[in-house]
């Protein structure tokens, strides 16, 4: 039986997850899809836009069987950590048969190549990363830069033997050969989201010897950044990106009738309706006083011990942030060339969360998903979930009162952690009455 696999934030679904859940399924004929999915908080570095209760009824809304959270310091994770924590919880299921995603190249072959090149990481190629490093790019850019030197033909004409020497051969490492149409496709995914995330999902299936068969579908529509054209002066794009959905909602309530009926599922519209007219949304400006207060105590010894936060950076921060009204603003701030706005969204969201390095590296140590908690699921399902129980090497965890008796301490922290920022959530939600996650019910349809 064939069991497709999807990791996403779905923040929020629209109508192109519709159709990436629907189509994979058809290609891959999955009897169940299950849905790896953010939290409260997603890899960009900010709060999901919707809850991931309303975020969970959207999924299985439209077509997925079962919605498991990733725990917090996955789901807020850089690319690599991300798509590491999130392959190995489907992984670790031991019933998934397929991980699809969706790309902006729609060539798994490229994809696997890449995979395979990376999480190989040959000695070259690392330290012409580190030199790029030093010259001050962002970790993006010095990742682009090192690979293309690497596979460059004019840069040791790109063949490394197994023990990283260099060979005067064609391109090539242990059982990869590159054309340079390949190198191409290679560096090509470098440069758009989609691509980079399914890069590492990539490097996770080599480093992880999973058993999981890749399958991509190429993303038509909006571009991940590009906005929506509210003039009415041209036709909707066939599908919109979710930022572009989120940024639509915000600046032009007026229109929501038409962006729902645009963009979003039939299945979801009135829940999205509901939510937006009693403001059951949050950005992270909904979290600038807390943090604030966090900063206010704070000094650079302790900031340096978060998640992606440096030295250096927490000396420009407890420089900088009494400047500031706004998150917007201390982004801003903070802004500069070796860092991305991503990577400072999430230092922050990090520091407000206390999320610390000492805390990911133990984790790293146990394989990073160390329980796998149940969001929803279809009744359909029920299968699925006796198949789970069977075969799964992790906990699953469906009523958060019961886990402290089967859970390890470490993924009893894990959780806690990851409950702990949740709460936080509900309390920032403006529309929305604080209450204890051990009150809120699994989503069943």
């Amino acid at each position: 039986m064939n069991i497709l696999g999807i990791i996403a934030e779905f923040n929020p679904l629209h109508t192109g997850h519709a159709y990436l859940i629907r189509r994979l399924r058809l290609e891959t004929g999955a009897a169940f899809c299950v849905v790896v999915m953010s939290g409260d908080y997603v890899q960009r570095g900010e709060p999901a836009f919707f809850s991931k209760y309303l975020r969970t009824r959207a999924a299985l809304l439209c077509g997925a069987d079962l919605v498991l959270e990733l725990p917090l310091s996955v789901s807020t994770g850089s690319a690599e950590y991300f798509a590491l924590g999130a392959v190995s919880l489907l992984d670790r299921l031991h019933c998934v048969t397929h991980l699809g995603f969706g790309s902006e190249s729609g060539d798994i072959r490229t994809f696997q190549l890449a995979g395979a090149l990376l999480s190989e990481e040959p000695a070259p190629y690392r330290h012409l990363l580190q030199d790029f490093l030093k010259k001050g790019m962002n970790f993006p850019k010095a990742r682009y830069e090192a690979l293309s030197a690497f596979l460059s033909k004019d840069a040791a004409r790109n063949t490394f033997s197994d023990d990283n020497t260099l060979a005067q051969e064609p391109v090539q490492h242990s059982d990869i050969s590159l054309s340079p149409d390949e190198i191409s496709g290679v560096l090509s995914l470098l440069d758009a989201p989609n691509n980079i995330l399914g890069t590492e999902y990539m490097k996770a299936l080599h480093r992880l010897h999973s058993s999981m068969i890749p399958v991509t579908l190429k993303r038509s529509g909006a571009g991940y950044h590009e906005t929506i054209n509210l003039s009415g002066s041209a036709s909707a794009p066939a599908y919109a990106s979710a930022s572009g959905l989120r940024n639509a909602f915000l600046s032009s309530p007026e229109k929501t009738d038409a962006l729902l009926k645009d963009y979003v599922p039939a299945a979801c519209r009135a829940l999205y309706l509901d939510a937006l007219r009693q403001r059951q949304y949050v950005t992270f400006e909904d979290f600038f006083l807390p943090l604030y207060h966090t900063l206010q105590y704070a000094d650079a010894e302790m900031l340096s011990r978060y998640q992606d936060v440096t030295p250096e950076f927490s000396g420009r921060l407890l420089r900088l942030f009494g400047q500031c009204s706004s998150v917007a603003e201390l982004c801003a701030v903070l802004k500069a060339r070796h860092l991305t706005s991503t990577g400072i969204s999430r230092a922050l969201l990090h520091i407000l969360l206390h999320l610390t390095e000492d805390t990911v590296s133990s984790e790293k140590k146990l394989g990073l998903a160390l329980f796998a908690r149940i969001l929803g699921f279809r009744k359909e399902a029920k299968p699925l979930l006796s198949l789970l129980k069977k075969n799964a090497s992790i906990p699953l965890v469906s009523k958060l009162a019961d886990a402290p008796s089967y859970l390890s301490p470490a993924a009893l922290f894990q959780l806690r952690q990851t409950i702990k920022a949740s709460e936080l959530y509900r309390a920032a939600l403006p529309g929305g009455q604080p209450g204890s996650e051990y009150q809120q019910h699994i989503v069943l349809l």
